[in-house]
């Protein structure tokens, strides 16, 4: 990825002109984003691309069975060159997927609890304030927390809109994680507005509704919100 990453930042190109050229062609197919290399996706507005020793984290935490495996990846939002190749390759060296991908006898496992299946796949978000006025006139914490990995982003605001809910939501998760599945938070207005849903929907993404009087149902915000009170 370096490379394509030298010509998007600086416009340098390698020397060799088949690799020269073959840059300049899928140039158009990515973009930059606080130094961070994104694809441009059809099923999502953008993938982030990873190296290789992110590329087999990620293949085993979302890896569950033969089928489909870097169609779930490119859903989380990630990306790298080989991502087909790869999953083939580790499906081929799986014991289960070999034994059991097309067979309805997969031994029986113990039954737990999942709240996400991969990183950055649900998101629960909050507001914490009012708090006094700080410079910039801020007095609002908007604190969103990835159910997976516990990644928390926290973002200052002067005051809570549906327009700036939105904004957080594209420019603190989607640009920076890839495409979220679903987001969970309470049922004030600026979350359970029609503009917030049909933002949503036009991404597909899913909203789940907490209730303002019971916000220990959406845990993992609450936790962020107490490790960032604790910090004040």
């Amino acid at each position: 990825m370096d490379p394509m990453v030298e010509y998007l930042k600086d416009g340098k190109l390698p020397t060799d002109p088949v690799r020269s050229s073959k840059i300049r062609k899928e140039a158009s197919k990515y973009t930059l984003i606080e130094q961070r290399l994104y694809r441009r996706g059809f099923s999502s507005p953008l993938l982030k691309c990873v190296d290789t020793g992110e590329a087999e984290y990620i293949i085993k935490e979302v890896h569950e069975g033969g089928r489909a495996l870097a169609g779930k990846i490119a859903r989380a939002g990630y990306y790298w060159p080989t991502l087909k190749a790869d999953c083939m390759d580790y499906v081929k060296k799986c014991d289960t997927c070999q034994r059991f991908a097309d067979s309805h006898q997969v031994p029986a496992e113990q039954m737990h609890t999942v709240t996400s299946p991969w990183p950055f796949h649900k998101w629960g978000i909050d507001i914490l304030g009012p708090f006094p006025l700080v410079p910039g006139q801020f007095k609002f914490l908007m604190v969103a927390v990835d159910y997976f990995t516990k990644w928390i982003e926290v973002e200052p605001m002067a005051t809570i809109t549906v327009e700036r809910v939105k904004r957080f939501i594209w420019k603190r998760i989607i640009c920076r994680f890839g495409l979220p599945a679903e987001i969970v938070s309470d049922n004030g207005t600026q979350f359970a507005s029609s503009a917030t849903a049909k933002f949503c929907q036009e991404l597909h993404i899913r909203q789940s509704f907490t209730s303002v009087e019971h916000p220990q149902a959406n845990g993992q915000a609450e936790a962020a919100n107490r490790i960032i009170l604790r910090g004040l």
